[in-house]
């Protein structure tokens, strides 16, 4: 799901590029005049990319070095400052000084804003929480492991006939211990995954639930028709008002890497690559261009060094990366 402050970048960035026409400035003037926050998301965004103006690099370079001489006649008033100083091969990386910071605080603000109340309440509640980079495992009072992924957050109620687990957000993989008389169950969203010994993960994404089996088998069920009955090997999804279907897409031999401190990628389109490291990284990371997000990505890279993914993605896709203290634009 990407969020207004995200759309406003991307629009932002392509409207910098040099390559956007009279239209794409009159249809983001249209996306701002949504909503008041559609306003907001616009200035700020103005401000933070505004902010690499501000830096001694691109003080020297000139607005209409950054367009095509035949159409920066079109060019609004919000192009006031250059996006970063270019070169014919396209753009340049470059950190910025301490004076761009200014223009990030209102980002900052974005940033958490993009959590939902409702989100941030249940994390703050719930037995166990990792934040961005964390990884922790746990054993739960019943001897089953709960190895947890980053920024996620669950709760335990093991007080009745069935040991209770409610998923508020992020992905843990649990490996239970086997007890024919308390079955295992896993809520996230609208739905459950029910085990008695075994080991399966599940993880929220936006409005989805996906439940991955790697050990014995798990029954799925949402109250939207039949429950799902997975087995090791096996992926299934649901959404609110969707029945569990078994998800064919789901790469299970590389499931679980970031318990080895990996990402591991096979062919997997470049929106998705950076979805999956934006999970593990407290600085937000944008593509902006639709042809870039598409690109296929094969490799593995290790968590602890993100900027090696960023460096093979400028190296062998063409495409080029802005880096900010706390926004990467991928274009």
């Amino acid at each position: 799901m990407i969020v207004l402050s995200d759309q406003a970048i991307e629009r932002l960035v392509r409207l910098h590029s040099g390559d956007a026409t009279s239209s794409e400035f009159h249809e983001f003037d249209i996306w701002r005049a949504q909503s008041l926050a559609h306003e907001r998301a616009a200035r700020d965004a103005e401000g933070l990319l505004g902010a690499l103006g501000e830096t001694e690099t691109a003080q020297h370079a000139n607005w209409r070095d950054m367009v095509d001489p035949q159409s920066a006649s079109i060019a609004p008033a919000i192009a006031k400052k250059p996006l970063v100083q270019a070169r014919s091969r396209g753009f340049v990386r470059h950190r910025p000084v301490v004076s761009a910071f200014a223009g990030l605080a209102a980002m900052l603000m974005l940033m958490v804003a993009g959590l939902e109340v409702g989100d941030i309440w249940a994390r703050y509640h719930a037995d166990y929480v990792t934040e961005t980079g964390q990884y922790q495992s746990i054993e739960l009072p019943d001897g089953s492991l709960a190895h947890m992924n980053t920024a996620s957050a669950f709760s335990i109620d093991f007080s009745g006939d069935a040991r209770r687990i409610s998923l508020v957000s992020g992905e843990v993989i649990f490996d239970v211990a086997k007890d024919a008389d308390h079955p295992f169950i896993v809520a996230a969203l609208d739905g459950e995954a029910m085990a008695v010994g075994t080991v399966y993960g599940v993880r929220i994404e936006d409005d989805c639930a996906k439940v991955t089996v790697q050990e014995g088998i798990v029954e799925v069920r949402n109250g939207t028709g039949p429950a799902l009955r997975l087995s090791a090997g096996e992926q299934g999804a649901y959404q609110s008002g969707q029945a569990p279907e078994i998800n064919t897409d789901a790469d299970i031999a590389t499931y679980g890497s970031w318990q080895r401190g990996k990402l591991i990628f096979n062919s997997q389109p470049l929106g998705t690559v950076i979805a999956e490291a934006q999970r593990h990284t407290s600085g937000r990371i944008v593509v902006a261009r639709d042809g870039v997000r598409d690109m296929k990505v094969t490799g593995v890279f290790e968590i602890a060094r993100l900027d090696d993914l960023l460096q093979s993605i400028e190296q062998t896709t063409g495409a080029h990366v802005i880096e900010l203290p706390l926004l990467t634009v991928i274009y």
